[in-house]
């Protein structure tokens, strides 16, 4: 039988994994509870004291925000499993629990915003309200976390090894390092890449 797993790097150890150029640093942050809320999503921003959801290069502060990802959803941040159920609530929303199927990645430095500028076609002076957006191939969910040089990213969990190879081909990263023949020492620009 065919073996096509071979073909594919393995996926990197998330806890571990870390890039590291001059003016910008790439890393997963784990422990971040999500949850996608659909339906009405005033009554639950106003259930869980939330204020106003933020959009997309918007900036997030606090332990508990909510990310606006479509007219009618949201992904809650920082809301502990004990203190929301998953399905419909009587309020008119829904809620699914996705911690486990996105995965969160950091990008802070002076240099963030080159990385940005890499990713997405979006206008950082007028990039609209909703969050989900094209970065770096993939749709992800796009925002400053605490100030603007730290950016967050959501991708798809089936997706960030992907994202991960990304962020390594990038010139940000690769700086000092020698391409020969369109390969760099990550694989980037090999077949599968």
């Amino acid at each position: 039988m065919l073996d096509v797993a071979r073909k594919w790097r393995p996926e990197p150890d998330w806890t571990q994994a870390r890039l590291i150029g001059r003016t910008v640093e790439v890393g997963a942050v784990a422990g971040v509870t999500q949850h996608l809320v659909s339906g009405n999503i005033g009554r639950f921003l106003a259930r869980y004291h939330l204020g106003t959801d933020i959009g997309a290069l918007d900036i997030a502060s606090g332990d508990r925000y909510a990310v606006r990802v479509a007219r009618d959803r949201l992904l809650a941040i920082g809301i502990s499993p004990a203190e929301v159920s998953d399905g419909w609530h009587d309020e008119g929303y829904a809620v699914s629990t996705v911690s486990s199927a996105l995965r969160l990645f950091e990008a802070r430095g002076e240099g963030v915003r080159d990385l940005l500028a890499r990713a997405t076609t979006i206008d950082p002076g007028n990039p609209g309200p909703c969050a989900a957006m094209p970065f770096g191939g993939v749709t992800g969910i796009v925002y400053w976390h605490a100030d603007i040089e730290t950016l967050w990213i959501h991708v798809d969990r089936g997706l960030a090894a992907y994202l991960w190879e990304w962020f390594e081909c990038q010139p940000l990263f690769l700086q000092g390092q020698e391409f020969r023949f369109g390969r760099s020492p990550h694989g980037c620009g090999q077949k599968g890449s």
